[in-house]
C-alpha cells in the first residue's frame, strides 16, 4: 500500500465518534456530471482530534497546503472558517491532464474579503456573479483558482472547471446529480461517515495501482482494470479507527487474491524500513462477499501516535 492510499485512512482517525454530516444536493448539483471520483471531508469533526495539527501537516496534499496558506492572505482561516469540503476528479483531458475540482462550504463574509482584496490589489475576475482569485499555475500550465459562489460556498481547483460550476450555480445544467452511477454509490455513503468516497470504474482501477504499485507485476493482472466495477470507503470511528472499503468487481476471486499478494509484498518491502507501519498494514483484512471484495483496517490510538510522532504519512505530492 502506497503511503498516499495509507494517509487517507489516517486522516479519517482524526474524527471523533459524531453525528455524520451529509454531502446536500446543492453543492452535488455543482459538481461536474463527468466526476469519476467524489469524495467528502467533515473538517469540523475533524478538529477535535488532538492529532490534527501534527497530521495535517503531514497528510494535506502540498497543494492544498499552499492553498490554505494563501487563502488566509485575504482573511480566511480555513481552521476556523470552513466545516466542510467536498471534491470531484475527472478523467483525464485531451492533454492527459486529469480534473480537480472541490467545494469548500463555510462562512465568507464576502464585503469584508472584497476589502482585504482590494486592498492588497490583488487581480481578481468575475464570471456568473463570482469572484475568482488566481493561484497560479502547475507544471503543465493548469491556473489553480479559488472562487467564491456565495457567502457559504467556496470552489477551488483547475480555472476551467471553477469557471463551470460558477456557471452552473447561475444558470442550472447537468451535474453530479444526473451520473446515475456514481450517485448510487454517494447514497451508500453520504451522511453516514464523517469521510467517504466513492468511485467509478476507471478510478477504482487508479486506487488500487496506488494502493498496489507492484500490482502490474503480478499474474492476471492485466486482466484487473476489465474486472473492477466501482468501490466506496466509509470509515467507522471509535476507539482509534475502523475502516471500510467495498470494491465491486465481476471476478472478486482475482481482485481479492492480487490485493492480498500486492499487500503482503508491501509489508515485507518497509518492514526494516517502518516495522510499525509494516505492522499496522499486516493488519488490513481482505475479504469475498457476493460481487465483492471488503478491506477493512483497524488502527489504535497508540499505533497512530507512533506513526505520526515517526512522520510516517508525510507527502510529497
Amino acid at each position: 500500500m502506497s503511503k498516499s492510499v495509507l494517509s487517507v485512512f489516517l486522516l479519517l482517525a482524526m474524527a471523533p465518534l459524531a453525528g455524520a454530516q451529509s454531502l446536500q444536493n446543492q453543492v452535488l448539483g455543482l459538481l461536474p456530471v463527468q466526476t469519476g471520483e467524489v469524495s467528502f471531508l467533515d473538517v469540523k469533526a475533524l478538529r477535535g482530534s488532538p492529532h490534527y495539527p501534527q497530521l495535517k501537516s503531514q497528510v494535506l496534499p502540498e497543494r492544498f497546503r499552499a492553498l490554505v496558506a494563501w487563502t488566509q492572505y485575504i482573511g480566511i482561516d480555513f481552521d476556523a472558517d470552513v466545516y466542510q469540503m467536498s471534491w470531484a476528479f475527472l478523467p483525464p483531458d485531451e492533454k492527459g491532464q486529469p480534473g480537480l475540482i472541490g467545494i469548500a462550504e463555510g462562512n465568507f463574509p464576502l464585503k469584508e474579503l472584497d476589502a482585504e482584496i482590494k486592498k492588497r490589489r490583488l487581480t481578481t475576475t468575475r464570471h456568473a456573479g463570482g469572484t475568482v482569485l488566481s493561484l497560479g499555475k502547475n507544471d503543465a500550465g493548469q491556473e489553480f483558482v479559488f472562487a467564491f459562489v456565495d457567502g457559504s460556498t467556496a470552489v477551488f481547483g483547475f480555472r476551467e472547471l471553477a469557471l463551470e460550476v460558477l456557471d452552473r450555480h447561475a444558470n442550472g445544467g447537468q451535474s453530479l446529480l444526473n451520473n446515475r452511477e456514481l450517485m448510487d454509490l454517494v447514497s451508500q455513503v453520504n451522511g453516514k461517515s464523517p469521510v467517504w468516497m466513492a468511485m467509478d470504474k476507471r478510478f477504482t482501477y487508479l486506487a488500487v495501482k496506488q494502493m498496489l504499485p507492484n500490482l502490474e507485476t503480478l499474474p492476471g493482472a492485466d486482466t484487473v482494470a476489465q474486472r473492477l466495477q466501482s468501490s466506496i470507503l466509509r470509515f467507522d470511528l471509535s476507539s482509534g479507527m475502523r475502516s471500510q472499503g467495498v470494491v465491486r468487481t465481476s471476478d472478486p476471486t482475482l481482485v481479492s487474491t492480487l490485493v492480498q499478494a500486492g499487500l503482503a509484498y508491501q509489508t515485507w518491502k518497509i518492514k526494516e524500513e517502518n516495522p510499525d507501519l509494516s505492522r499496522v498494514l499486516a493488519s488490513m483484512t481482505v475479504n469475498r462477499e457476493s460481487d465483492n471484495v471488503l478491506l477493512a483496517l483497524s488502527i489504535s490510538n497508540d499505533d497512530l501516535a507512533t506513526l505520526i510522532s515517526k512522520n510516517s504519512f508525510a507527502l510529497k505530492f
